[in-house]
């Protein structure tokens, strides 16, 4: 069954994961609810290419499987902005930057579509074909805008519709790891309690709609630090529903990260975590690098519910001015310091690989 092109229909199989009747005006709506429960099993007969988990253990440790192989989530913030050039020059700089991951023990790259008002580029076919050449996972991004209204129907509704398309052209690509559903909405969200409460209930809708539409990939959230873990723990616990498909990730570029991560437990979110990203300031331990690697070995230290992290970010020339700072290489994907390095020599003893 395609969704693409066909919105109402889309809107039909939005409301059975959701049942959510309240985001469709009334007009109509007793013939198109007569429709749902054929809909309603459709997710379930799509056959996949994969499938990845999260495998809670009895002693309450967390296990990252992918097709069934436990993994350590081994990442790249991946930034830079090819969308300009040829199909042909893409892949040959896919090609190079893939490459340099794979050899490093990368086996993850991470997105944003937009963030921060700066638009990234968008992960697509391409992308993914190259990524899984090189045994490259990726966390396929999906925006959430900070400044939106989520007491808006209209905004709601386009959200849900654009997530149904995007989940029906991915969901089945064999390079496929995660679904990122939003990016730090709520750290740069303008100050409203109710709009707050309404994308908190909303996010979590959407995520159930991920969820439902492709039950083979896990949802994660990403967040600055652990800042607003009191109130997801809060509307996770007030739906009164099990969520072992959902992860919670960490952004963090603070000497906060061992605190944030030895105190994880103690939320009682019961859900694995991921430093989705890091970073270190040069003054920390006397350079970079070591600061980062500081970091990559605090994330190891807490295997039964840290799945892994992902550094910021790959390149000095993204579309954020922050990047000139945080980029590991140049325009040509070369090191700008010995950051990549050091952490590459982790991730191949991480992973027993030796470069190629």
């Amino acid at each position: 069954m395609s969704l693409r092109g066909s919105h109402g229909l889309v809107r039909l199989v939005v409301l059975v994961a959701l049942g959510i009747a309240a985001l469709v005006p009334a007009t109509g709506l007793a013939s198109r609810m007569a429709r749902l429960p054929a809909l309603a099993a459709a997710p379930a007969a799509i056959e996949t290419t994969g499938t990845v988990t999260v495998q809670r253990a009895p002693d309450g440790s967390f296990r990252y499987l992918v097709n069934g192989t436990p993994q350590t989530f081994i990442g790249m913030g991946y930034n830079p902005i090819y969308r300009h050039l040829s199909d042909e020059q893409r892949a040959a700089n896919y090609d190079r930057d893939f490459g340099l991951l794979a050899e490093a023990g990368v086996n993850h790259i991470t997105g944003w579509d937009a963030d921060k008002g700066y638009e990234q580029d968008k992960f697509d076919e391409l992308t993914l074909d190259y990524a899984h050449k090189y045994g490259l996972g990726v966390v396929m991004p999906f925006f959430l805008p900070a400044d939106g209204d989520y007491e808006d129907r209209a905004l709601l509704n386009a959200l849900l519709q654009e997530a149904a398309l995007k989940i029906e052209r991915f969901r089945d690509h064999p390079a496929l790891r995660m679904w990122g559903v939003g990016n730090e909405v709520l750290t740069d969200m303008p100050p409203s309690e109710s709009n707050r409460e309404t994308f908190l209930r909303f996010r979590l809708q959407l995520a159930d709609l991920f969820h439902a539409l492709d039950p083979n990939h896990p949802v994660i959230y990403r967040e600055a630090e652990d800042t607003f873990v009191p109130e997801i723990k809060a509307l996770l616990e007030l739906s009164g529903r099990s969520r072992p498909w959902l992860v919670y990730g960490t952004n963090v570029y603070s000497q906060e990260l061992e605190r944030i991560l030895k105190d994880w437990p103690s939320h009682g979110l019961d859900v694995p975590l991921v430093v989705s990203e890091f970073g270190a300031e040069p003054d920390w331990l006397g350079s970079r690098s070591l600061g980062y690697v500081a970091m990559w070995r605090a994330i190891r230290q807490y295997p039964d519910y840290v799945l892994g992290g992902a550094p910021y970010v790959w390149t000095t020339e993204g579309p954020e001015p922050v990047d000139r700072k945080w980029g590991l290489m140049d325009a040509e994907s070369r090191p700008v310091d010995d950051t990549f390095e050091l952490l590459a020599g982790e991730w191949r003893q991480e992973r027993g690989a030796e470069p190629r």
